[in-house]
């Protein structure tokens, strides 16, 4: 049954996400999977209901970010081919973190006293904290962080020479009005391998990590199987500058392929190379690899396939 009613109904339009990245796109999205995964963390371990909120991830000189940096505790760790990097913490958040289950009155001790008397708590706080951020760039790539030493002195923290180019960003936490940071600055030349394949890719990882989570992983292979596709092998590319556009028939037009090989288009994008040849009677394209690929597939073909060497002229 339909009831009449005099209020106005509002449409609404969905709106497409903005996302406001700078230079390295990917880090920031890592930043701020990082930035709530902390948020979560943080709540459920020490009921610290923190506000976040990330900036974009700047590369600059290591001399310029160790200039920048104050008296506070300084963690050093190792990463990929054994580089090095900084994770700093603000003496603030450490002094919410020790405060939020003692009284309100506590008395906040000195830097120096607080990583003496607190040295194990500390020390399992911030390795969880590298653990969210490793977390952080699940599907992405592999990044881990091996703590290796601590300091509050930052002459101490000089773990790469002062040109040497580094990957800083932060994370900005608020409660009650008190404001604190989380700085990490990542060297640059141990992760230029990894970010250099990932500039080219066409879809950016979500941000949510709740998108990993089973049921929507499956949710979307469901769709995934019930969608068509439209896969092309396109064996060159004519060039119709001679004929001027003006096709007749019997006109034999010479495909242009540097590298001989097939390039199969999904949707109309370039996805995979190839090979031509036969198999169970059918013209074939073997997969040897992506179109940004340098090596060949590892996949082994169920089924016999020949290969055709196609004429020249």
């Amino acid at each position: 049954m339909l009831h009449q009613t005099d209020i106005p109904v509002k449409p609404y339009e969905l709106a497409e996400a903005q996302f406001n990245t700078g230079r390295f796109h990917i880090m920031d999205i890592v930043f701020r999977r990082w930035a709530t995964l902390l948020q979560e963390t943080l709540y459920a371990k020490m009921g610290m209901m923190l506000e976040v909120s990330t900036e974009n991830v700047v590369k600059l000189r290591f001399e310029k970010f160790l200039d920048s940096v104050e008296k506070q505790p300084i963690y050093i760790f190792e990463t990929l081919n054994h580089s090095r990097g900084l994770l700093l913490v603000d003496k603030s958040f450490f002094d919410l973190a020790l405060n939020s289950k003692a009284e309100p009155t506590a008395e906040k001790l000195s830097l120096v006293q607080m990583m003496k008397e607190n040295q194990q708590t500390l020390l399992k706080l911030v390795s969880t904290l590298i653990d969210d951020f490793e977390k952080s760039w699940l599907n992405i790539a592999e990044i881990e962080l091996n703590l290796n030493r601590v300091t509050i002195y930052p002459r101490r923290a000089n773990v790469m020479l002062p040109y040497e180019y580094c990957l800083a960003g932060s994370v900005q936490l608020s409660l009650d009005g008190v404001q604190t940071s989380i700085q990490l600055c990542l060297p640059y030349a141990a992760l230029v391998s990894v970010l250099r394949p990932l500039e080219k890719k066409k879809i950016i990882e979500p941000e949510s990590m709740a998108y990993y989570f089973p049921q929507v992983k499956e949710h979307f292979k469901s769709l995934l199987e019930k969608t068509e596709y439209s896969v092309v092998a396109e064996l060159g590319k004519a060039d119709l500058r001679e004929v001027k556009g003006k096709l007749e028939k019997g006109q034999v037009l010479p495909l242009l392929n540097k590298d001989g090989l097939v390039t199969i288009r999904i949707n109309g994008t370039p996805a995979l190379q190839g090979s031509t040849g036969e198999s169970s009677g059918n013209y074939s394209v073997q997969v040897i690899r992506g179109t940004e690929d340098k090596k060949p597939s590892a996949i082994q073909p169920k089924r016999e396939f020949k290969q055709v060497t196609w004429p020249t002229q």
